[in-house]
């Protein structure tokens, strides 16, 4: 999948569209070091690493683990990095575990291995009612968004192999 280069320069042209001068500024640190991480030249330290992670609101495993794509998940964000639960995702429990603390709030134990859903699949879980159509819909999903990944990052790869001159006029051109 996309390899740290990859990801620091869609982070950077797509997410928060800055020139690697830009970026470098507000990172503290010299053009062509940024330079030399987006095509893989060299590898970041620890302290570079922790300021890549706060300046792209990325996990230091999002950037490091070369098996995710280069769009970080909502899971991936650096100032969720200590919530116990993820803003935006859904838990699939029996209606069992819940436990009503009669104040208007309940409880629900969190355990290993259980099903959990993004706002996008628990929309689909509640569109479908059988089981079996909304396991389906969110395979179809799930490959959907694997697609649509996969042709981002060879996209970012090949934008990345261009000459810096052309990568400027196309980056202007999203704007």
């Amino acid at each position: 999948m996309a390899r740290i280069g990859a990801k620091l320069y869609f982070l950077r042209t797509r997410e928060r569209r800055l020139s690697q001068q830009q970026a470098a500024d507000g990172l503290g640190i010299r053009q062509a070091t940024l330079s030399h991480l987006e095509q893989g030249l060299s590898q970041p330290n620890f302290d570079l690493l922790r300021k890549l992670c706060e300046f792209f609101d990325v996990t230091p495993t999002f950037l490091a683990d070369e098996e995710r794509g280069v769009r970080p998940q909502t899971t991936e964000r650096w100032h969720l990095r200590n919530a116990l639960v993820t803003v935006g995702m859904w838990i699939e429990l029996p209606a069992d575990q819940i436990e009503d603390l009669g104040t208007g709030q309940s409880l629900c134990p969190l355990r290993p291995g259980m099903a959990f859903y993004d706002a996008e699949a628990s929309m689909v879980r509640k569109r479908f009612r059988r089981i079996s159509q909304a396991e389906s819909a969110l395979a179809d999903l799930a490959t959907e968004r694997q697609t649509e990944d996969t042709a981002l990052e060879v996209e970012v790869e090949n934008e990345l192999k261009e000459h810096p001159r052309r990568r400027l006029r196309r980056l202007s051109m999203l704007d």
